[in-house]
């Protein structure tokens, strides 16, 4: 299983009782901000903004879906699995 380092994961919505989805933000050689998001499991307790490391087991899935308009999308999910958190200060929690 591979492991994954998030150094600064930004909680942008809860999965109550199970986790929540993060995104890690970057910046493109073309100066566009983009964000890939991570859902990580875990049952510690934080709130939709909190910016924390997460440290985990990353598995990815291929799913497919319909989009409003009828088409056939297809997109990567990155899970983060037994996941450690500390806050931005990194004070573990």
């Amino acid at each position: 299983m591979a492991k994954v380092i998030i150094e600064a994961a930004k909680v942008e919505r809860l999965i109550p009782g199970y986790g929540f989805a993060a995104t890690e933000s970057y910046t493109t050689k073309d100066g566009e901000v983009r964000k890939t998001w991570f859902t990580v499991w875990t049952k510690n307790t934080v709130s939709v903004g909190d910016i924390m490391s997460v440290e985990g087991e990353l598995s990815v899935k291929v799913s497919e879906y319909t989009d409003k308009e009828g088409q056939s999308k297809t997109k990567a999910e990155a899970n983060i699995n037994n996941a450690k958190l500390m806050q931005s200060n990194d004070a573990p929690f």
